[in-house]
């Protein structure tokens, strides 16, 4: 990961609200259209409410493997309170909120927790809040994102495993006139990509900063999904959440949706290049809500999307190892008093159930190549295709490791 490296080393070490305009809302719902069957190069029939060509893997023959849960015997508490986790080689990473570091390093060979960072506070490797991290492709260094002062510290792994908790770069966005919330990051080239939930008109579907993260532009397509056309900007984001990650072998990005079983793959420039639907075939409707607060002269908008009680997450997580990419599908329903004797029956909405949660392999083109599942419904995980390890953890914040 020579780019990484050199964007890490080429500056120096940097110690260093959202104003809204009044948007009229409207009222959309999600309208399940018939589309012809097109065959694909991969012999997957179109049937899913995406225009254009698409690759659609409910009509797919996906190759499957079970993975086995495997003991670990580590500390049941680890991952309590825990928003994200991320895995390379035999350290297991654990962003969780309910302590005075944000950040966990566990040595998978001892069971210890070896290291922690990001304390809470607002001086050098210090945080307000810290949901997301991510590790390189060399797993030399992983970062550590704060929301809240719009800052990312990137630490060297081995100097936090010496001792050493600072981190080698911290970068802080201090342009007070883009306003949304960064989920996920990734570093690419001389440039940060993130797949903001924007609270503005102007929210594109990626937001793109040079290497001080100093915000450049906004750009790329949102998905041609039917009835999803003239919506509100701020709604489109908010339809279209997802995790992000960023293929380095081919120079692709990738977008993983939270509440549609879609995921997008992106040239650099913000085209799209494929579109995957599915594992499950299923649409849920969402009305477009008006949640602003005005005080003084400033607006304040909070979720303008509300989803239907049917709503599921789909896809939780998305990773990037070897050109693949890993998409956690998670089929857990959004709304925990959403259940029904129809839905029970398998009826009225039309959403099954299924029990755990499912992996889903594509290449860098969105071809299909396996599903691997679980027998949990895991809310975050990483993978380790080498040794084909699996951590993550369900919606208990217990810890699972499996092998496949």
């Amino acid at each position: 990961m020579d780019d990484f490296h050199n964007f890490v080393c080429s500056s120096i070490y940097d110690t260093g609200s959202y104003a809204k305009t009044k948007t009229n809302f409207g009222f959309y719902k999600i309208m399940v259209m018939s589309v012809f069957p097109l065959l694909l190069a991969v012999g997957c029939a179109q049937k899913g409410p995406l225009s254009g060509d698409y690759i659609d893997m409910t009509d797919c023959d996906v190759p499957a493997v079970q993975a086995v849960e495997v003991p670990h015997g580590l500390d049941g508490t680890l991952a309590f309170g825990a928003t994200d986790i991320r895995l390379t080689d035999s350290i297991l990473l654990i962003a969780r909120q309910y302590s005075d570091y944000f950040v966990h390093l566990i040595n998978l060979r001892s069971g210890e927790t070896v290291a922690k960072v990001q304390h809470i506070g607002r001086g050098p490797g210090e945080a307000v809040n810290t949901f997301y991290i991510g590790v390189s492709e060399d797993g030399e260094y992983f970062w550590a994102q704060d929301m809240q002062l719009r800052r990312i510290n990137v630490y060297r792994l081995k100097d936090v495993l010496s001792g050493k908790g600072l981190p080698v770069r911290s970068l802080t966005n201090r342009d007070q006139s883009y306003s949304g919330h960064e989920m996920d990051i990734v570093f690419a080239g001389d440039s940060i990509y993130t797949c903001p939930l924007g609270l503005t008109e102007e929210v594109s579907r990626f937001s793109i900063y040079d290497s001080t993260y100093n915000y450049r532009r906004g750009a790329g397509e949102w998905p041609p999904l039917e009835g999803t056309y003239n919506l509100p900007g701020t709604a489109y984001s908010s339809v279209f959440n997802g995790s992000l990650a960023y293929l380095p072998e081919a120079d692709r990005l990738a977008v993983a949706h939270d509440y549609l079983p879609l995921v997008t793959i992106y040239g650099m420039d913000g085209s799209i290049v494929s579109n995957v639907w599915g594992p499950e075939d299923f649409l849920p409707g969402f009305r477009i809500v008006d949640n602003s607060t005005r005080i003084g002269d400033l607006t304040f908008y909070g979720e303008p999307v509300a989803w239907d009680e049917d709503a599921r997450i789909m896809y939780s997580a998305l990773r990037s190892h070897g050109g693949r990419l890993y998409a956690l599908f998670s089929w857990e329903k959004r709304y925990a008093d959403d259940s029904s004797e129809e839905d029970n029956d398998g009826e009225g909405s039309g959403a099954q159930e299924v029990e755990g949660s499912r992996i889903v392999v594509l290449d860098s083109d969105g071809q299909p190549l396996q599903i691997i599942h679980v027998d949990r419904q895991l809310r975050m995980f990483d993978i380790a295709p080498e040794t084909k390890d699996i951590w993550g953890y369900d919606g208990d914040y217990v810890l699972h490791h499996y092998k496949y």
